[in-house]
């Protein structure tokens, strides 16, 4: 090794793919609302707007678990736009008996 390779070596095995600063979850929340700004014409609200969404969620989610969102849209979403399986309770079901 003569020191020439260049690449990003994470310090954790489990560490979320990344583009610039961000995560890819709350980079798709920023493009989102930028390209929504574009289309409605507003393009510095959208931009505004896109990168402040990304940066309060990505603070909302730190030191939670990974897949966070998907937690939250299960509990809070109706039920009816996910596939149950068996084994899972409803999300209205909030307590566990056992």
């Amino acid at each position: 090794m003569n020191g020439d390779e260049i690449g990003f070596i994470p310090t954790l095995l489990d560490s979320r793919e990344r583009f610039l600063w961000w995560e890819i979850d709350q980079l798709v929340l920023a493009i989102m609302l930028i390209g929504i700004g574009l289309a409605l014409g507003m393009a510095a609200i959208g931009l505004i707007g896109g990168t402040s969404a990304a940066w309060l969620y990505g603070r909302m989610k730190a030191g939670k678990h990974p897949r966070f969102a998907i937690h939250v849209l299960y509990w809070w979403l109706p039920g009816s736009l996910f596939i149950k399986p068996r084994t899972l309770p409803p999300s209205s079901l909030r307590y566990f008996l056992g």
